[in-house]
């Protein structure tokens, strides 16, 4: 597995004490405490949702550069391309968990590190300008996001080397998508579609991590390209021109020619217990020097803007399939992990992570064990 897989496990840390240290997993932890998206008047918000923070912004300028409020537009973009900015009913998380809140030890007095979480289970994207879905069938099954926000007393983001700010967005595509095959019952191969995440994560000093992938739940295949070159291969056959495009942009940013400079550095290594997870495409980077607000603002910006486009380009895609009779959904219960290796690498992917989730510390620390258990256990990893 080449070098530029690399993300991030269990890295640096993030200041929830002024003298302390609690570990924050980007990635493979995949950190989902977010915040809804906040745009409509201060009074209608607190109205409608009023489990959210009011978020000030001084002009509409300042609603859209990441050094006012850092990960808020990547958050905003990633809903309203699943056109779920005017759907905040969907939210299938228990309102208890929709938010909280704790003292920001280290910062400026009377500021607060926001937790807010955001999960739904439909998906208008799926059928805008297409027919209904048939059969009820979607093929993403489960998309969450989170947000943990230092906020000043009067709710605005604050940032300074000792506040915290991460953002994740994470896609679960169906485990029961099959391929039709009208010459055996109609029983074909399972599809086993990788999941989307995303974590961008500024910690004190400067230290901004990134990690962007399509995240495996099966082995790669061993498969030829159009060039002769033996490589693994993540997606299935008939959709390998997504995969194409996919190589390209990571390559644009996170490119290992020994030649050329990438927009983003590779990361590090990852401990090869977690390697499973990980696509020949996952973006990783750590950010520190006097220019990492700017790369953020720019390179990180566009990268997580291609890579959540082409994802949904591809369940588009994979439900249009559905929707034409190509595939089906087929819904089972039980220990069927011999029947169904997607349903399989689905749960390991969920236990792997219920269970190594290094934030639970810092969660636990900053908002009590109840509440973080239920956050890992129920929204964060839950069962299917």
């Amino acid at each position: 597995m080449n070098s530029v897989l690399a993300t991030v496990i269990a890295l640096l840390s993030l200041s929830v004490e002024s003298s302390e240290q609690a570990c924050l997993g980007a990635f493979v932890g995949n950190l989902h405490l977010a915040s809804s998206r906040i745009t409509a008047p201060r009074a209608e918000r607190r109205r409608s949702h009023p489990h959210l923070p009011v978020i000030f912004h001084r002009d509409e300028a300042a609603r859209h550069d990441t050094r006012t409020n850092l990960y808020r537009k990547f958050h905003d973009y990633a809903w309203n391309k699943l056109l779920m900015d005017d759907n905040p009913s969907l939210n299938t998380a228990p309102e208890e968990l929709h938010s909280n809140s704790s003292p920001s030890k280290g910062a400026t007095a009377g500021s607060n590190v926001v937790a807010n979480i955001r999960s739904i289970s439909q998906f208008p994207y799926l059928i805008a300008d297409r027919q209904e879905v048939v059969d009820g069938g979607q093929v993403l099954r489960l998309a969450r996001s989170a947000f943990l926000e230092t906020q000043t007393p009067e709710s605005e983001p604050l940032i300074n080397p000792m506040t915290i700010h991460v953002l994740n967005f994470v896609s679960f595509p169906s485990p029961y998508i099959q391929e039709v095959d009208y010459k055996n019952s109609g029983e074909g191969e399972y599809l086993g579609l990788p999941i989307f995440g995303a974590d961008i994560v500024s910690l004190p000093g400067n230290k901004h991590l990134v990690a962007i992938d399509f995240q495996p739940v099966l082995p790669l295949v061993d498969s030829v390209g159009g060039d002769g070159v033996e490589r693994k291969s993540l997606l299935p056959t008939q959709y390998a021109h997504f995969e194409s495009k996919l190589q390209q942009i990571h390559s644009k940013y996170q490119s290992s020619n020994a030649d050329s400079i990438p927009m983003l550095p590779w990361g590090g290594d990852i401990p090869p217990q977690a390697m499973r997870f990980f696509s020949p495409y996952a973006l990783w980077t750590r950010l520190g020097d006097e220019n990492a607000m700017d790369t953020v603002n720019t390179s990180v910006w566009n990268a997580f803007q291609e890579y959540i486009d082409l994802y949904l380009e591809l369940m588009r895609a994979v439900q249009d399939d559905v929707n034409a009779g190509n595939l089906r959904i087929v819904e089972s219960t039980g220990d069927n992990g011999r029947e169904n290796p997607v349903w399989k690498g689905h749960i390991d992917y969920l236990e792997y992570r219920r269970t190594n989730d290094p934030a639970r510390p810092m969660l636990q620390r900053l908002y009590g064990n109840e509440w973080s258990e239920k956050v890992i256990s129920e929204v964060l990893f839950p069962g299917l």
